[in-house]
């Protein structure tokens, strides 16, 4: 006889999943084209957003789905969708946000620097998580650049250029983030 495993979720879990799905499609409409095949968006943001009211378990489905739902061809990425989008330099940063509840999560539960002060202890742990979504994003763009693309002149730019400017407004669009998300969560609770 085989075990059965009932997963229950909740009307308004779902509800949650699908209104933070739709933000998250929004936030990466959100764009501004930069030189060397980038980006920056709204969605590294609002990423940040998703672990803390989602959890891990429903982060991590509603990042997972929403990487999925691209790669089938629904045009919810930055720049459309579709299973070539692998081959976009951005590609890395996607990979990155369906791991983000795991970061935050491990990241959250080690991060004792500042038990006493939750903005600071919050705001650590989000830029930490930060540096590692842009090093697997940095990595992915070098990695396509250099043999997809094949022009080791632009990794060069690449570095100086739309990654440094990216992380930079990340870091400023973070710290905005964790102020809302310590007033939802608190609001939530």
């Amino acid at each position: 006889m085989e075990k059965q495993t009932n997963v229950r979720i909740d009307a308004q879990t779902i509800s949650k999943i699908g209104i933070y799905f739709a933000l998250l499609v929004i936030s990466s409409k959100i764009a501004i084209p930069i030189p060397f095949y980038d980006y920056i968006s709204l969605q590294t943001a609002f990423i940040f957003l998703i672990y803390p009211i989602l959890g891990a378990k429903y982060g991590s489905w509603l990042t997972i789905l929403y990487l999925v739902s691209g790669l089938l061809g629904l045009p919810i990425f930055a720049s459309g969708g579709g299973l070539g989008y692998v081959f976009r330099v951005t590609f890395g940063f996607l990979i990155a946000f369906t791991l983000m509840p795991f970061f935050a999560t491990i990241v959250r539960k080690g991060n004792t620097l500042f038990n006493h002060h939750r903005f600071l202890n919050t705001l650590i742990s989000n830029y930490i998580c930060l540096v590692m979504i842009h090093l697997i994003g940095f990595v992915y763009k070098c990695l396509i650049i250099k043999f997809y693309i094949g022009d080791t002149i632009k990794v060069t730019g690449l570095l100086g250029f739309t990654s440094l400017i990216d992380f930079m407004i990340d870091i400023i669009l973070i710290f905005f983030v964790t102020l809302a998300e310590l007033q939802i969560i608190k609001r939530l609770h």
